[in-house]
């Protein structure tokens, strides 16, 4: 198998022109929850690579077996600022268009579940802060069951010459879009900081809210975004974002 990819817990091979995507240390479960909401979302229409399935390796090993879309990021070294601002209008329109699925929470979990585990999850944060969370984000709660991917950020889309393909749909939730902007945003903040803005600025056009709309939800975002895998700096940055 050729290596194609890889994050902190997976490497991604190729493979008769399958990607499988191997997970270490990582329970079953987690797999075909990612799997399932995978296969929904390719239920639903969306230009998503099609699941074959979960298998174990070996012990510390599971692989989820899908379609392989050979293609680009969305945004990458070299391009010019024109095509930047036109890949962030990309992001934004492909988003919006997740957006505008009702969801069943039976079949998704509820972004304010979600949110208030890995918040509650978080090692860096004390208990007080922790509380004023959590009564942030039930007065920030709309019960609105939109489909919200979770982690939305240019590397999670691939141009394959003719269309944009989503991935990565471990993070997925049935839940309130402005929080699933603000979620891109903050990312775009820790690692594109100079476009943060201009994703912001296009996201609130095209979904006709206001940028206060979406940063009401910062603080639980970065919350959240501290309970992750994060490098003594990015966790420095987004402390500054709490304070």
């Amino acid at each position: 198998m050729k290596k194609i990819g890889e994050g902190k817990t997976t490497e991604v091979y190729l493979e008769d022109n399958r990607a499988i995507k191997i997970y270490y240390n990582t329970p079953i479960e987690y797999i075909q929850q990612e799997a399932n909401q995978q296969s929904y979302a390719v239920a639903k229409g969306l230009l998503v690579p099609k699941v074959y399935g979960v298998k174990k390796i070996d012990e510390e090993k599971i692989a989820l077996e899908m379609e392989y879309i050979p293609g680009k990021p969305l945004l990458r070294e070299g391009m010019s600022k024109e095509e930047r601002h036109a890949a962030i209008q990309t992001l934004v329109r492909l988003q919006c268009t997740l957006h505008a699925i009702c969801v069943e929470t039976k079949e998704i979990p509820r972004q304010s579940d979600v949110l208030h585990w890995k918040i509650k999850d978080n090692q860096h944060i004390c208990n007080e802060k922790k509380e004023q969370l959590y009564g942030l984000l039930e007065s920030l709660n709309t019960e609105e069951y939109r489909l919200c991917h979770g982690d939305f950020h240019p590397l999670n889309v691939i141009y394959d010459g003719e269309k944009y393909w989503v991935i990565d749909w471990v993070d997925v939730t049935a839940g309130n879009p402005l929080a699933d902007a603000c979620r891109t945003y903050v990312i775009f903040q820790q690692y594109i900081s100079r476009l943060s803005g201009i994703y912001l600025r296009y996201f609130c056009e095209e979904a006709g809210v206001t940028k206060g709309d979406v940063l009401k939800w910062l603080p639980v975002i970065v919350g959240v975004r501290l309970s992750e895998s994060l490098d003594e700096k990015e966790r420095r940055m987004l402390l500054r974002l709490l304070e």
